[in-house]
């Protein structure tokens, strides 16, 4: 019987063991994922309308999906280190002002878009139009955050006086060892 149970008890913990941990990481980023998506595990607070801007967007036609699900992709990837209010702005842009342009565009009934041709606009020419601009204004707002700049000057100007030593101190320190043999020893 131990000659069966000691290499299955081996084998057992030597797969087993990384199957439970990856299991258990699994949860622990699902957990942190329900956590950071807000309050009730992923239910949105009262008063926020829910996330559904890349639902929208996958529901577009294909060039404007792309470039809708590009410009996503960078609201997603910008740094968490941005000033509040570039932080806001790109918040605003993601949660309301793209949300709110691809519902206008996929709630155009063929009678308005036939409305809007009349008029000489062509309604995904409209659509390109206003996702350019989406686009320029995270541009523009990544392009004005200047605080991480701000500070990584400051800190190489802390550096720089908490390192670099000043004429007068290096003069001091080079004195101490030359005086060191010369001093007098007192008793």
């Amino acid at each position: 019987m131990e000659d069966i149970l000691v290499p299955l008890f081996f084998f057992g913990a030597v797969f087993g063991f990384p199957l439970a941990r990856r299991a258990m990481i699994h949860r622990h980023n699902l957990e942190l994922l329900r956590a950071r998506s807000g309050p009730a595990g992923g239910v949105a607070a009262p008063g926020t309308p829910p996330d559904d801007a890349p639902a929208l967007a996958l529901r577009l036609p294909e060039p404007h999906r792309l470039y809708a699900l590009a410009l996503l992709c960078r609201l997603q990837d910008a740094p968490a280190t941005l000033e509040p209010h570039t932080r806001a702005l790109l918040g605003q842009i993601r949660r309301e002002y793209l949300p709110d342009t691809l519902r206008s565009y996929l709630n155009l009934t063929p009678a308005a878009r036939e409305h809007l041709r009349a008029g000489g606009r062509d309604p995904e020419e409209l659509l390109r139009e206003q996702l350019e601009h989406l686009s320029r204004g995270v541009d523009g707002a990544l392009r004005q955050d200047h605080g991480s700049a701000s500070r990584l000057l400051t800190q190489g100007h802390y550096l720089r006086d908490r390192f670099e030593a000043s004429p007068l101190d290096t003069a001091r320190l080079d004195a101490a060892p030359r005086n060191l043999g010369t001093a007098p020893l007192q008793k």
